[in-house]
């Protein structure tokens, strides 16, 4: 495996503060894998741009890892040094570093994800939305190329100013009116989009449903290719949905069991991937 840390400010200096990619990449083998091509995704943990959650960056990673899909968990920029577009800078910077940098990660250049929890959906589906833009490649002197989204992942998502997560739409706009329009992503989708996966429950009080409704209708409208899946049980911040990324007694046997239908959402993204990306 190729497990590295890159602070992307090395190789972008023009970005605001230091933030880290860790790679998780199969490494190629004479006997089995000489010329091998992956698939990869770069996961965005959520925290409501406050903090990141350690549930829902490397544990999520070595799983797609585990499927053959070359992994990166990308520690961008939180509360109370977090900016629009900086923050959108660095997603950016992590797929132009990883596309500079295909041969030796052995990734498809064509085939590179986002996958983001709660705010790191926010983030996701915002670089999925603004990609083509010219000046996010101009301001880190590449092409919209080079910064290309191929496909986003969704879990339980931040998407609307209007439903979504306060704390996620303040530290982000800092209720600037302009922001509070652009950043609401279900107003933001083009046929550039992505193809979209997104998954949520339910019951989900902390991010309302409605997020994830409001981004499949604008998706359905401009005729993305998407998959949606709600499941009914347990609330916000499942990540994995099994109890590798709970601590002991954090959820009854009885909670743990309700969720166990829910963590089909990685099998199902994972086939997204392999199949559709």
């Amino acid at each position: 495996m190729i497990y590295e840390k890159i602070n992307l400010k090395e190789f972008y200096p023009m970005l605001t503060n230091d933030v880290f990619l860790t790679s998780y990449c199969q490494d190629n083998y004479k006997e089995f894998s000489p010329k091998t091509l992956r698939k990869c995704v770069i996961v965005l943990p959520g925290g409501g741009y406050s903090w990141l959650s350690d549930r829902e960056a490397e544990p999520v990673a070595l799983r797609f890892a585990g499927h053959d899909i070359a992994s990166f968990v990308l520690k961008y920029t939180t509360a109370p040094k977090i900016k629009y577009p900086d923050v959108i800078y660095e997603v950016y910077a992590a797929i132009a570093y990883i596309r500079k940098h295909y041969d030796y990660y052995h990734i498809d250049v064509n085939a590179i994800s986002v996958v983001g929890f709660s705010a790191g959906g926010h983030l996701a589906a915002s670089s999925s939305a603004f990609w083509q833009e010219k000046e996010m490649a101009t301001f880190l002197n590449v092409s919209n190329n080079d910064i290309k989204i191929n496909g986003c992942i969704l879990g339980y998502p931040v998407i609307s100013s209007k439903v979504g997560h306060q704390e996620t739409i303040q530290n982000i706009t800092k209720n600037d009116p302009k922001l509070l329009e652009k950043l609401s992503i279900d107003k933001q989708v083009t046929k550039q989009f992505p193809k979209t996966f997104i998954w949520h429950t339910t019951f989900d009080s902390c991010v309302d449903l409605d997020n994830s409704l409001l981004l499949a209708k604008a998706l359905h409208e401009n005729k993305i290719f998407m998959e949606l899946h709600i499941y009914p049980m347990l609330d916000h911040g499942q990540s994995l949905a099994d109890k590798s990324v709970y601590y002991e007694n954090f959820l009854s046997k009885e909670d743990l069991n309700k969720m166990k239908y829910n963590t089909q959402w990685v099998s199902n993204a994972i086939h997204f991937i392999q199949e559709y990306i």
